[in-house]
C-alpha cells in the first residue's frame, strides 16, 4: 500500500480538484482525480481494478475525509470520466460500479475498449503478435512477452458507457475537452478553468509511451506529436493555464517547457535510429541499440517504442525496407530497415 496523501487544488473559478495516488500495477503509481464544482462530484479515472488498486482507491476517500473533513465516498460520485482506454485508468470500473451507478464517459475511439473488452483483448493480441513477428522477436521471446501482455487482462469485464467525451461538447457545458490521440486512441485532456488535466498525454518526468499505429489505429508517433502541438497551442492561447496535472507523477507548472522537453526526446530518438540504420536492422535490433539491456515488461515497452519511431521514419520516406525479396517470399518476414 502506498501513502495516500490527498492534495487539493483550487481553480481560479473556485472549483476544487482533489488528487491522491494509487498503486495501479506493481511499480506503477497512478493519480486519481475528484472534481468538485459545488454541484456534484466527478471521478476522473479509477485505477486498474487489481486488489491493491481498489484498496488504495477506497483509502484515498478515507484520507480525503480525515485530511479535509470532506465526508464523501464512491457512492457520492455523480459522474465518472475515463481519460483513455488503458487498464491502469479504467480497470477499476467494475469495482466502482458496486458503489455507484454514476454515468461513465469516455472518448468514442476508446469506447469499445470498455464496452467490448473481451473482443478488444483478442484483436489487440493478434495485432501485437504480428508486430513482434515482423520486428524479429524470437518465438520463445514472443511467448514470454504475450504472457506478460495478457497478465491480469481477465480481471476486467465489459462495462457499459453512458456518454461520449467529444472535443466540441464541453463537459458540463463549460469544461473544454481536447482529443489528443497518440499515446492512446481516445486520450483526452480536460481544461478546468486554469488547470489542465493532461492524463497520460504530458507527464512531468516520463516521456509518455508510444506504440506503432500498425498495432492500434490512432496511436503512433505522428498522432502524438500532432496532439502535443495542439496542447502546446492551448497553453499558449490560454495564458491563464497555470498548472498541469498528469495521470502519473508530479504537477507541472511549466507546461510549454515540459512539452519542449518531450519533443526533444523524440527528436533525439529519431536521429539515433537513423544512425543505427546505416546498416539494415530489424526493430528488435534497433530496440536493443536504443535502450540497451532491459527486462520483464520493459522489453515489450522498448520494442513498441522503437517500433513507433521506426514507423514514423518509414512513413516519411527516411527509412526503407532493405530485404524486399524476403518480404515478398516469406510468410512471416522480418523487416530490415535501412536509412535512405
Amino acid at each position: 500500500m502506498i501513502e495516500n496523501q490527498v492534495m487539493r487544488y483550487e481553480t481560479v473559478a473556485g472549483r476544487s480538484i482533489y488528487t491522491f495516488p494509487i498503486l495501479a500495477f506493481p511499480g506503477l503509481v497512478a493519480n486519481i482525480y475528484i472534481l468538485d464544482d459545488g454541484s456534484g462530484l466527478t471521478l476522473i479515472d479509477c485505477g486498474s481494478g487489481l486488489e491493491q488498486s481498489n484498496e488504495d482507491l477506497l483509502a484515498g476517500f478515507e484520507t480525503l475525509r480525515s485530511q479535509y473533513g470532506k465526508a464523501i465516498s464512491l457512492k457520492d460520485i455523480k459522474t465518472i470520466v475515463i481519460t483513455h482506454g488503458h487498464m491502469d485508468h479504467f480497470g477499476g470500473l467494475p469495482f466502482v460500479r458496486q458503489f455507484t451507478d454514476a454515468p461513465i464517459g469516455v472518448h468514442p475511439l476508446d469506447r469499445r475498449v470498455l464496452t467490448n473488452y473481451e473482443e478488444r483483448v483478442i484483436v489487440a493480441s493478434r495485432q501485437l503478435k504480428n508486430f513482434l513477428e515482423r520486428a524479429g522477436v524470437s518465438d520463445q521471446e514472443q511467448t514470454n512477452l504475450m504472457g506478460m501482455y495478457l497478465w491480469a487482462k481477465d480481471r476486467y469485464h465489459s462495462t457499459p458507457v453512458q456518454f461520449s467525451l467529444e472535443e466540441n461538447q464541453p463537459l458540463f457545458d463549460e469544461i473544454p475537452l481536447y482529443h489528443v490521440p497518440g499515446h492512446c486512441p481516445g486520450q483526452v485532456c480536460l481544461l478546468v478553468d486554469d488547470i489542465l488535466l493532461t492524463a497520460d498525454h504530458v507527464l512531468s518526468r516520463t516521456t509518455p509511451h508510444q506504440a506503432p499505429e500498425s498495432i492500434t489505429n490512432h496511436m503512433g508517433l505522428s498522432h502524438y506529436l500532432d496532439s502535443l502541438a495542439k496542447i502546446e497551442k492551448v497553453a499558449g492561447v490560454r495564458a491563464g493555464v497555470r498548472l498541469a496535472l498528469g495521470g502519473h507523477e508530479q504537477p507541472m507548472s511549466d507546461l510549454p517547457g515540459r512539452i519542449q522537453e518531450i519533443r526533444q526526446v523524440h527528436t533525439e530518438r529519431l536521429n539515433k535510429i537513423l544512425d543505427i540504420c546505416r546498416e539494415p536492422q530489424s526493430i528488435a535490433q534497433i530496440s536493443k541499440a536504443l535502450f540497451g539491456r532491459v527486462s520483464s515488461y520493459h522489453v515489450l515497452l522498448a520494442l513498441e517504442e522503437a517500433g513507433a519511431h521506426v514507423e514514423y521514419l518509414y512513413q516519411r520516406g527516411e527509412l526503407a525496407a532493405a530485404n524486399l525479396d524476403e518480404i515478398q517470399q516469406a510468410d512471416h518476414p522480418i523487416i530490415a530497415y535501412l536509412r535512405v
